[in-house]
Protein backbone atom coordinates (compact mmCIF):
# COMPACT_ATOMS: atom_id res chain seq x y z
CA UNK A 1 0.00 0.00 0.00
CA UNK A 2 2.91 2.47 0.76
CA UNK A 3 4.46 1.81 -2.46
CA UNK A 4 1.03 2.57 -4.69
CA UNK A 5 0.83 5.22 -2.43
CA UNK A 6 4.15 6.64 -3.32
CA UNK A 7 3.66 6.37 -7.00
CA UNK A 8 -0.03 7.65 -7.10
CA UNK A 9 1.91 10.82 -5.00
CA UNK A 10 4.37 10.92 -7.46
CA UNK A 11 2.25 10.91 -10.51
CA UNK A 12 -0.23 13.32 -9.07
CA UNK A 13 2.72 15.47 -8.38
CA UNK A 14 3.91 15.31 -12.33
CA UNK A 15 0.59 15.79 -13.39
CA UNK A 16 0.42 19.48 -11.67
CA UNK A 17 3.96 20.13 -12.74
CA UNK A 18 2.82 19.96 -16.21
CA UNK A 19 -0.74 21.31 -16.35
CA UNK A 20 -0.07 24.63 -17.08
CA UNK A 21 2.07 23.84 -19.60
CA UNK A 22 -0.41 21.40 -21.26
CA UNK A 23 -3.15 23.84 -20.97
CA UNK A 24 -1.14 26.13 -22.96
CA UNK A 25 -0.40 24.24 -25.23
CA UNK A 26 -3.86 22.92 -25.83
CA UNK A 27 -5.48 25.99 -25.89
CA UNK A 28 -2.58 27.24 -28.23
CA UNK A 29 -3.25 25.08 -30.92
CA UNK A 30 -6.92 25.17 -31.13
CA UNK A 31 -6.53 29.10 -31.25
CA UNK A 32 -3.96 28.33 -33.82
CA UNK A 33 -6.23 26.57 -35.96
CA UNK A 34 -9.87 28.32 -35.59
CA UNK A 35 -7.39 31.86 -36.48
CA UNK A 36 -6.08 30.14 -39.36
CA UNK A 37 -9.89 29.07 -39.87
CA UNK A 38 -11.93 32.28 -39.46
CA UNK A 39 -9.90 34.71 -39.32
CA UNK A 40 -9.37 36.60 -42.83
CA UNK A 41 -7.16 38.57 -43.46
CA UNK A 42 -4.45 35.58 -41.33
CA UNK A 43 -2.21 37.48 -38.93
CA UNK A 44 1.10 36.19 -39.45
CA UNK A 45 2.39 37.26 -35.76
CA UNK A 46 0.11 34.98 -34.05
CA UNK A 47 2.12 31.98 -35.67
CA UNK A 48 4.99 33.41 -33.42
CA UNK A 49 3.41 34.73 -30.51
CA UNK A 50 0.87 31.93 -29.88
CA UNK A 51 4.08 29.10 -30.26
CA UNK A 52 6.39 31.47 -27.71
CA UNK A 53 3.01 31.91 -25.48
CA UNK A 54 2.80 27.99 -24.64
CA UNK A 55 6.54 27.57 -23.89
CA UNK A 56 6.49 30.21 -20.90
CA UNK A 57 5.04 27.95 -18.40
CA UNK A 58 8.40 26.12 -18.69
CA UNK A 59 10.40 28.60 -17.71
CA UNK A 60 9.08 27.81 -13.54
CA UNK A 61 10.49 24.28 -13.86
CA UNK A 62 13.51 25.76 -15.30
CA UNK A 63 13.77 28.20 -12.36
CA UNK A 64 13.23 25.51 -9.55
CA UNK A 65 16.04 23.35 -11.06
CA UNK A 66 18.57 25.61 -11.95
CA UNK A 67 18.31 28.20 -9.35
CA UNK A 68 16.47 26.23 -6.78
CA UNK A 69 13.86 28.94 -6.26
CA UNK A 70 10.16 28.02 -5.81
CA UNK A 71 7.07 29.56 -6.88
CA UNK A 72 3.75 29.05 -5.73
CA UNK A 73 1.82 26.72 -8.00
CA UNK A 74 -1.58 28.55 -7.94
CA UNK A 75 0.70 31.50 -9.83
CA UNK A 76 1.52 29.06 -12.38
CA UNK A 77 -1.55 28.72 -12.95
CA UNK A 78 -2.56 32.82 -13.24
CA UNK A 79 0.13 33.06 -15.54
CA UNK A 80 -1.09 30.12 -18.24
CA UNK A 81 -4.88 31.72 -17.40
CA UNK A 82 -3.21 34.88 -18.33
CA UNK A 83 -1.55 33.23 -21.47
CA UNK A 84 -4.63 31.78 -22.23
CA UNK A 85 -6.83 34.35 -22.06
CA UNK A 86 -4.68 37.30 -23.73
CA UNK A 87 -2.94 35.89 -26.92
CA UNK A 88 -4.59 32.48 -27.66
CA UNK A 89 -8.23 34.38 -27.12
CA UNK A 90 -7.78 38.10 -26.87
CA UNK A 91 -5.08 38.32 -30.18
CA UNK A 92 -5.64 34.74 -32.12
CA UNK A 93 -9.64 34.81 -31.62
CA UNK A 94 -9.64 38.71 -31.38
CA UNK A 95 -11.32 38.81 -28.51
CA UNK A 96 -9.23 42.31 -27.67
CA UNK A 97 -12.03 43.94 -30.47
CA UNK A 98 -14.25 43.09 -27.42
CA UNK A 99 -14.96 46.64 -25.81
CA UNK A 100 -12.37 46.73 -22.46
CA UNK A 101 -11.09 43.43 -22.55
CA UNK A 102 -7.70 44.91 -22.96
CA UNK A 103 -8.44 46.57 -19.90
CA UNK A 104 -9.19 43.41 -17.79
CA UNK A 105 -6.80 42.02 -18.86
CA UNK A 106 -4.59 44.50 -17.89
CA UNK A 107 -5.87 44.45 -14.40
CA UNK A 108 -5.84 40.73 -14.17
CA UNK A 109 -2.06 41.53 -14.55
CA UNK A 110 -1.39 43.69 -12.10
CA UNK A 111 -2.97 41.22 -9.33
CA UNK A 112 -0.76 38.28 -10.36
CA UNK A 113 2.01 40.29 -10.92
CA UNK A 114 1.42 41.71 -7.64
CA UNK A 115 1.38 38.67 -5.77
CA UNK A 116 4.64 37.45 -7.42
CA UNK A 117 6.07 40.67 -6.51
CA UNK A 118 5.39 40.59 -2.98
CA UNK A 119 6.12 36.18 -2.55
CA UNK A 120 9.86 37.12 -4.08
CA UNK A 121 10.65 40.30 -2.11
CA UNK A 122 9.50 37.69 0.79
CA UNK A 123 11.77 34.94 -0.56
CA UNK A 124 14.78 36.53 -0.95
CA UNK A 125 14.93 37.80 2.60
CA UNK A 126 11.77 40.50 2.71
CA UNK A 127 9.42 39.39 5.55
CA UNK A 128 10.51 41.63 8.23
CA UNK A 129 10.94 44.91 6.29
CA UNK A 130 8.35 47.38 7.27
CA UNK A 131 4.67 46.19 5.62
CA UNK A 132 4.07 49.46 4.17
CA UNK A 133 7.16 49.96 2.95
CA UNK A 134 6.87 46.26 1.35
CA UNK A 135 3.36 47.26 -0.34
CA UNK A 136 5.01 50.67 -1.60
CA UNK A 137 7.87 48.08 -3.04
CA UNK A 138 5.57 45.96 -4.42
CA UNK A 139 3.43 48.99 -6.22
CA UNK A 140 6.97 50.08 -7.49
CA UNK A 141 7.22 46.87 -8.94
CA UNK A 142 3.93 46.63 -11.12
CA UNK A 143 4.42 49.53 -12.29
CA UNK A 144 8.00 48.87 -13.35
CA UNK A 145 6.50 45.61 -14.89
CA UNK A 146 3.74 47.45 -16.78
CA UNK A 147 6.11 49.86 -17.98
CA UNK A 148 8.31 47.07 -19.53
CA UNK A 149 4.99 45.90 -21.44
CA UNK A 150 4.52 48.98 -22.96
CA UNK A 151 8.34 49.80 -24.09
CA UNK A 152 7.66 45.86 -25.61
CA UNK A 153 4.29 46.76 -27.39
CA UNK A 154 5.75 50.25 -28.61
CA UNK A 155 8.97 48.56 -30.32
CA UNK A 156 7.32 45.37 -31.71
CA UNK A 157 5.06 48.42 -32.99
CA UNK A 158 7.37 49.58 -35.04
CA UNK A 159 9.32 46.18 -35.99
CA UNK A 160 6.35 44.52 -37.44
CA UNK A 161 4.31 45.31 -39.96
CA UNK A 162 0.38 45.47 -38.93
CA UNK A 163 1.18 45.09 -35.44
CA UNK A 164 -0.70 47.98 -33.67
CA UNK A 165 -1.77 47.21 -29.94
CA UNK A 166 -0.97 51.15 -29.11
CA UNK A 167 -3.19 51.95 -31.62
CA UNK A 168 -0.39 54.89 -32.68
CA UNK A 169 -0.30 53.87 -36.00
CA UNK A 170 -3.82 54.53 -36.41
CA UNK A 171 -3.86 57.80 -34.75
CA UNK A 172 -1.04 59.30 -37.32
CA UNK A 173 -2.75 57.56 -40.44
CA UNK A 174 -6.00 58.93 -38.81
CA UNK A 175 -9.40 57.62 -39.93
CA UNK A 176 -12.40 55.64 -38.22
CA UNK A 177 -9.86 53.14 -36.38
CA UNK A 178 -7.68 56.02 -35.47
CA UNK A 179 -6.96 56.36 -31.16
CA UNK A 180 -4.78 58.08 -28.57
CA UNK A 181 -1.71 55.87 -27.96
CA UNK A 182 -0.72 58.03 -24.68
CA UNK A 183 -4.14 57.26 -22.85
CA UNK A 184 -4.39 53.95 -23.84
CA UNK A 185 -0.58 53.39 -22.29
CA UNK A 186 -1.38 55.24 -19.56
CA UNK A 187 -4.92 53.60 -18.58
CA UNK A 188 -2.75 50.33 -18.87
CA UNK A 189 -0.86 51.43 -16.67
CA UNK A 190 -3.27 52.81 -14.34
CA UNK A 191 -5.85 49.43 -14.28
CA UNK A 192 -2.58 47.51 -13.70
CA UNK A 193 -2.33 49.82 -10.13
CA UNK A 194 -5.99 48.56 -9.68
CA UNK A 195 -5.24 44.98 -10.25
CA UNK A 196 -2.57 45.34 -7.31
CA UNK A 197 -4.83 47.36 -4.99
CA UNK A 198 -7.52 44.07 -5.94
CA UNK A 199 -4.46 42.23 -4.55
CA UNK A 200 -3.92 44.71 -1.41
CA UNK A 201 -7.73 43.91 -0.53
CA UNK A 202 -6.49 39.67 -0.65
CA UNK A 203 -4.02 40.03 1.43
CA UNK A 204 -6.06 42.24 4.34
CA UNK A 205 -8.89 38.95 3.84
CA UNK A 206 -5.91 36.81 3.78
CA UNK A 207 -4.67 38.50 7.56
CA UNK A 208 -8.36 38.97 8.66
CA UNK A 209 -9.04 34.92 8.37
CA UNK A 210 -5.81 34.18 9.84
CA UNK A 211 -4.27 32.70 6.43
CA UNK A 212 -6.93 31.15 5.14
CA UNK A 213 -7.10 32.70 1.49
CA UNK A 214 -3.17 32.01 0.72
CA UNK A 215 -2.45 29.75 3.20
CA UNK A 216 1.45 31.34 3.67
CA UNK A 217 2.27 30.24 0.05
CA UNK A 218 3.50 34.57 0.08
CA UNK A 219 5.25 34.19 3.04
CA UNK A 220 7.87 31.93 1.59
CA UNK A 221 8.00 30.88 4.96
CA UNK A 222 6.51 26.89 4.06
CA UNK A 223 9.26 26.84 1.58
CA UNK A 224 12.40 27.73 4.02
CA UNK A 225 10.78 25.76 7.04
CA UNK A 226 10.72 22.78 4.93
CA UNK A 227 14.16 23.14 3.30
CA UNK A 228 15.51 23.59 7.34
CA UNK A 229 13.37 20.74 8.42
CA UNK A 230 14.83 18.31 5.29
CA UNK A 231 18.33 19.15 5.36
CA UNK A 232 17.81 18.49 9.67
CA UNK A 233 16.35 15.41 8.79
CA UNK A 234 19.46 14.14 6.37
CA UNK A 235 22.14 15.75 9.00
CA UNK A 236 19.98 13.02 11.62
CA UNK A 237 20.57 10.25 9.31
CA UNK A 238 24.14 11.04 8.32
CA UNK A 239 24.63 11.49 12.13
CA UNK A 240 23.31 7.79 12.75
CA UNK A 241 24.86 6.15 10.21
CA UNK A 242 27.75 7.13 11.67
CA UNK A 243 27.07 5.89 15.25
CA UNK A 244 25.84 2.64 13.90
CA UNK A 245 29.32 2.50 11.83
CA UNK A 246 31.45 3.39 14.94
CA UNK A 247 29.85 0.66 16.52
CA UNK A 248 30.08 -1.93 14.32
CA UNK A 249 33.91 -1.06 13.98
CA UNK A 250 34.59 -0.91 17.60
CA UNK A 251 32.57 -4.35 17.91
CA UNK A 252 34.44 -5.90 15.75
Amino acid sequence: MYGEDLIMNKTKRLILLWAPFAACFVFGVLALSLHHIACQPVNKVIYIQVPAGMLVPLVFPVIKRLLKVRVPYFIEVVVAVQIIISIDLGSALLFYNTPYYDKFLHTFFGVWCAQLAYYFINYFGGRDINKPFKLVLVALCVLGAAGVWEIFEFAMSNIIEGYDPQVWHAAVEGGANGGNPLWDTMYDMIVAVIGTAIFYITLAIDVATKGKLYRGTLDARREFSSDRDSEAVRAEGREQNDLCNGAEERSE
